[in-house]
């Protein structure tokens, strides 16, 4: 993992409860954690929005398997 990728990871569960509240990392599937609905859909989304400048829809959000999916969706 590169700091860039480090740094939007830890980023995005500072901003995302669903995240935040389980011991996620990039690999993690994001379907099996208890707390990824479409709250946690949204926080990307507006995570997004406010840090990156990036409009997301809730499609491409829920289309990422994996955490390190949604780093990229950032980049």
């Amino acid at each position: 993992m590169n700091t860039a990728e480090e740094q939007r990871w830890s980023a995005l569960r500072a901003d995302v409860d669903a995240l935040a509240a389980a011991p996620a990392g990039l690999d993690t599937v994001l379907g099996q954690l208890p707390q990824w609905d479409s709250l946690a859909v949204l926080l990307v989304i507006t995570h997004a929005e406010q840090t990156y400048g990036r409009a997301l829809t809730g499609a491409q959000v829920r289309a990422c398997r994996t955490g390190r999916d949604l780093v990229a969706l950032l980049s």
